[in-house]
């Protein structure tokens, strides 16, 4: 448009500016900028893995030297697995392995004794889960469950991001949120293409429109206005005036009806708009349309990755953090009453439904004028089922094309999906009603502590390798199935996508937290830590949730709660707090990573789709963290504190004694006092 103009500047003048401006911002970037960088730092930059392998165990060898004690050489060990999940200089799962050399090698732990953590009770439970999880993933069935809610949610935007939200959630309550986030994805992405196709096809029709008043014009300009003139043979000028014809013409009002898309728009013929101005209004709209369209993406990516983040909240094999602490807390506390599936439940689900709503409300904030009433006018609609008079507009149609098409492909549910399905739902209701603590559970007909969640989920996971795939047919007429079919899952096809690298983990996180028991480092930590005993307890975990917040977006969730589980456990025996109180929201928030694209592989998926930036997601991570910490605290604070009794020290945590603790950690203790 701009080059095809008369004021355009020639072609040459144009390449002549541009160069000028490129050598100007060349030298520029030179003041600022080596020339060259030197080949001893690309060395360094080449061969820095293997520089933080090997000078790592060297810097930290002081330790163990100076300070010839078993916590030194467990800290040692420590510290140094820390820099590895740190750096990542190699796999995490094989840093998890060091605790089986390192550990014997130094004399904190026996072979025997730091070998047994590796497949405790929890590793276990995990493991059946993944199981069901595979199951429910090679079947399709989340892909079908995820299709069928979006249906029902609606395709507004808002709607369906929110229903992008609660299937994202959901489904990673159960499965991993890696497989759950990359199953969304393309889903997501073929939702977005719809709509970019839709306002394509609206910007033509508006072209075309803009053309067809612009001709309009012309013809107008061309005919004569409003009048008469007389018709007759212009070459005879002796023709008589009886002969002559006189022709009124009514000029035609020519209108435009006003809709959504006109901003208010009337043309009238004594109200004409040029050409050049109806296409600068034009361009406006779809500028308009296209920078609404790149926050329409960046707004339904960050939803589903923030969705797969705190759903895996809610379960207590809905993420690995979730298990480190329910491991960690049965093998520092044995006597503790631990965590069941139903317990963690109780507490997690609430806190991750308010937390799922306050980032739908975030991410809009951010992105869109949200319109608090409206938003509540059709969540209302939707609950009681409330259609609005309004017809659907092509867009949406377009969506549910899309979406029904999808879950159309998808053919009709197979006798393998059902059967997973039924096996999905035993395993919720068996785990829910093992030990819901409000009343008695199955597990009272069985010997007291000797069915557990892991009896749960490995038999579900026994039965679908052996529950066959199609629907039997062992006398039928035509023979067609002489053999029996396959299994539901074939455990050689299972191990290849099972993540192993999380069992390894696990493994090493209950590795170490006993090692700091055995060694006394658990032990000394905490008596460093003592003088927090003058802060407030609600206040250390405020402090305590944004320190792990800040450092799980630079490292794995799994290691970060490794890492700091065990020393909150030291720190809440120290200042007589209930351990619980620490280490339960500390456990929550490993997964709170919103900011990065390396926080969590969700984060990393939804970053490659090229929709987003660093910049996006740093904005609006920082403020999701905010959010997230407040309301794990609000929660924790509300009602897990009756839940649990987090204001009284229990019995089963004391160390060398203790009385009961009140919300003030008011603390009587008596120790080694001789009566003569």
């Amino acid at each position: 448009m701009w080059l095809a103009s008369p004021l355009c500047p020639s072609a040459k003048v144009l390449e002549r500016h541009q160069g000028t401006e490129r050598r100007n911002h060349l030298l520029t970037r030179s003041r600022f900028l080596p020339r060259k960088i030197p080949r001893s730092a690309k060395i360094l930059l080449k061969w820095r893995k293997y520089l933080v392998l090997i000078l790592t165990p060297i810097l930290l060898a002081p330790l163990p030297i100076a300070v010839p004690s078993p916590e030194a050489r467990c800290a040692y060990c420590i510290l140094l697995m820390a820099v590895y999940w740190v750096t990542e200089v190699v796999e995490l799962a094989v840093t998890a392995l060091l605790p089986l050399v390192l550990f014997p090698l130094l004399g904190v732990l026996g072979s025997k004794e730091v070998s047994t953590p590796y497949f405790k009770d929890t590793n276990v439970l995990f493991l059946g889960g993944l199981i069901v999880a595979n199951a429910v993933e090679q079947w399709n069935l989340h892909k079908r469950i995820a299709l069928r809610v979006l249906l029902l949610v609606g395709a507004q935007p808002r709607s369906l991001m929110l229903g992008f939200m609660l299937t994202t959630a959901f489904l990673s309550m159960w499965i991993s949120n890696t497989a759950t986030t990359a199953m969304m994805v393309p889903i997501v992405e073929a939702v977005l293409g719809e709509i970019k196709n839709e306002n394509i096809k609206n910007q033509l029709e508006k072209n075309n429109e803009a053309k067809s008043l612009e001709d309009l014009d012309q013809i107008d300009e061309a005919v004569p206005q409003q009048g008469s003139f007389q018709l007759g043979d212009m070459n005879d000028d002796n023709e008589k005036a009886e002969n002559k014809k006189t022709v009124t013409l009514q000029e035609p009002e020519i209108t435009r009806e006003k809709n959504e898309n006109d901003a208010g728009f009337r043309y009238k013929k004594d109200e004409r708009t040029s050409a050049v101005n109806l296409l600068r209004e034009e361009e406006e709209i779809e500028a308009a349309e296209t920078e609404y369209y790149n926050k329409l993406c960046k707004a339904m990516m960050l939803a589903v990755a923030y969705a797969a983040n705190i759903g895996g909240t809610a379960t207590l094999t809905g993420t690995a953090p979730n298990l480190v602490f329910s491991g960690q807390v049965n093998s520092l506390y044995p006597d503790s009453p631990g965590f069941s599936f139903a317990s963690w439940f109780g507490f997690a689900f609430p806190q991750m439904v308010v937390l799922l709503f306050v980032a739908w409300i975030w991410i809009q904030l951010m992105f869109f004028k949200i319109n608090f009433r409206k938003c509540c006018h059709k969540c209302f609609c939707c609950c009681f089922r409330r259609r609005s008079q309004k017809k659907d507009d092509k867009s949406t149609q377009a969506i549910k094309q899309v979406l029904v098409d999808q879950y159309k492909s998808l053919g009709p549910m197979s006798f393998a999906e059902t059967a997973v399905l039924v096996h999905f739902i035993l395993l919720a209701l068996l785990w829910l009603f093992r030990d819901p603590k409000f009343m008695k559970g199955w597990a009272i007909l069985f010997e007291k502590d000797y069915v557990r969640d892991a009896t749960v989920a490995m038999s579900i996971a026994f039965s679908l390798f052996v529950f066959p795939s199609q629907r039997p047919r062992i006398f039928a007429p035509d023979g067609s199935m002489n053999k029996p079919p396959p299994g539901l899952l074939n455990f050689k096809e299972m191990s290849k996508r099972f993540p192993w690298n999380i069992i390894m983990l696990l493994g090493s996180g209950f590795a170490l937290a006993e090692a700091c028991k055995v060694s006394g480092l658990s032990k000394w930590v905490g008596t460093q830590l003592a003088n927090l005993d003058a802060i407030p307890s609600y206040a250390i975990v405020i402090i305590v949730c944004i320190m792990i917040t800040t450092f799980t977006e630079v490292t794995s969730n799994t290691a970060t709660a490794t890492i700091f589980l065990p020393i909150l456990a030291s720190l809440g025996e120290e200042i007589h707090v209930h351990p619980y109180y620490l280490m339960l929201p500390a456990a929550i928030s490993c997964s709170f990573a919103f900011m990065l694209p390396v926080a969590t592989p969700p984060n990393a998926i939804v970053f490659a789709g090229g929709h987003l930036k660093v910049k996006d997601m740093a904005k609006v991570g920082f403020g999701m963290n905010i959010l997230a910490v407040t309301v794990l605290v609000i929660c924790v604070n509300l009602y897990g504190v009756p839940m649990f009794d987090l204001h009284n020290f229990p019995d089963w945590a004391g160390t060398g004694g203790g009385g009961s603790i009140n919300s003030g950690n008011v603390t009587l203790v008596c120790r080694n006092v001789t009566i003569s």
